[in-house]
């Protein structure tokens, strides 16, 4: 068996006939059996971690924390002073903060788990010359899948047949979709904007398509992003820095107080030299701030909790205050600033201009502009799940039409719109129509 690194040496931006041949495929797809060898060669279709993690190690280093080092050392010295209530609650106080914060810190690593995320369960593809639906993991380079409206791409594909919109923002950043066409021709375009090639973790958004499967686990682009959140070099940050900075200027002022006090508690209050030296260490052990070290661990969580709420990726604690440090943020657009939502404010049709107002318009819905609606919800490819347009699928522009359709009073379902449609032609940049 292999070791399950090896791929096919194909190139995406080779012609689909030299991919057929180099892969050992056919437009047809593959057999049950040469796909089941395959998969014993190539591993299955699936982002896995590059090692495993060491929680015992990461544990320590929670409790090796510079802050955890100066508590360690006052509840030593409350021990000396006869404290040991003192003692164990500080103790208490570096496991439980070291607990918590290791808890945070697996949950926050999970990159690979979230990216697994944008990978379907299942695929449809050619087999024995026959559609049959398969587990995604079980895709093999070779494999001749079926992708149409909807679907949630699982491997590095080659377009055979048909055209798509799709969604590469999981990529890209891009949030406009993106045309890909088996009938566009590769001329030299970057690899990610190549027009007959979609890529594992993107979204179709309409139109139908046979697409030969050239890359998948580890291999794909989705695979490649995976690999390099595992390589990671963890440096530290601002914060870190910072508050190793601070334990060390605690624990010099507490020694000096400390080792101040000897000479004046024997000296100018007249304790004997044992009492000096109690009474400096229970200084020391006082100028330890216990409670430091959980208040920036739950600060640093509760900012984590709020990123992840609004879709953001935090590898670990520390992180989150990086974006405090930041002086410039650079943007190439609106889209990567907004949320991304249209909405039709104006329509023209033969009896004029007509806003499109908010609520239901009802009776003020024209015969013309009724038709308008219609035309809108017909000749559209996107699902709305609500009439106000925040929650739908398809291309942003579409879902927005769809919204101002629903308002004038034209709801389609769906599935009945489908079934309607004779043949489909998707917008075309060109001639900027879709029929």
């Amino acid at each position: 068996m292999s070791d399950h690194d090896s791929t096919p040496t194909v190139d995406l931006s080779e012609p689909l006939r030299l991919l057929l041949r180099d892969l050992g495929s056919t437009s047809a797809g593959l057999t049950s059996r040469e796909a089941a060898r395959r998969l014993l060669v190539y591993g299955p279709n699936e982002l896995r971690r590059s090692g495993r993690r060491h929680w015992a190690k990461e544990l320590a280093a929670q409790l090796i924390h510079p802050l955890a080092l100066l508590l360690w050392l006052a509840a030593a010295l409350a021990w000396v002073i006869a404290a040991p209530v003192l003692a164990i609650a500080i103790v208490s106080v570096i496991w439980l903060n070291a607990a918590f914060a290791f808890v945070q810190e697996r949950q926050t690593e999970r990159a690979v788990e979230a990216l697994r995320q944008y990978l379907p369960a299942k695929a449809v593809v050619f087999r024995d010359g026959q559609r049959q639906e398969v587990v995604a993991a079980d895709l093999v380079p070779g494999d001749v899948m079926v992708l149409s409206e909807g679907d949630q791409v699982c491997a590095d594909v080659k377009l055979i047949s048909g055209a798509l919109e799709v969604d590469t923002s999981t990529l890209t950043g891009e949030v406009l979709p993106v045309y890909r066409s088996a009938d566009a021709v590769d001329s030299g375009e970057p690899l990610l904007q190549s027009p007959n090639v979609v890529f594992s973790g993107t979204i179709c958004l309409s139109g139908d398509s046979l697409a030969l499967v050239v890359r998948t686990g580890m291999h794909t682009e989705l695979g490649r992003i995976a690999a390099l959140t595992e390589r990671v070099v963890r440096e530290p940050s601002p914060l870190e820095l910072q508050v190793r900075r601070v334990a060390w200027l605690i624990a010099a002022v507490a020694v000096v107080a400390a080792l101040a006090f000897i000479p004046i508690g024997a000296l100018l209050a007249g304790l004997s030299l044992t009492d000096s030296a109690i009474f400096a260490i229970g200084l020391l052990v006082a100028n330890v701030p216990e409670g430091l070290l959980p208040t920036i661990t739950l600060a640093l969580a509760v900012g984590v909790r709020e990123l992840a709420r609004r879709g953001a990726l935090v590898k670990r604690l520390s992180a989150v205050e990086t974006l405090g440090s930041t002086s410039v943020i650079c943007t190439d657009k609106t889209g990567t600033l907004t949320q991304n939502r249209m909405h039709s404010v104006l329509a023209w049709t033969t009896d004029g201009e007509q806003p499109l107002s908010r609520p239901d318009m009802g009776s003020d819905v024209s015969p013309a502009l009724t038709r308008l609606a219609e035309a809108m919800a017909s000749c559209n490819g996107a699902v709305l799940h609500d009439d106000s347009g925040a929650d739908g699928d398809g291309d942003p522009t579409e879902v927005a039409l769809m919204a101002a359709a629903a308002m004038l009073g034209i709801r389609v379902d769906p599935a009945q719109r489908a079934d309607q449609r004779q043949r489909l032609f998707l917008f075309d940049p060109r001639l900027r129509l879709m029929s």
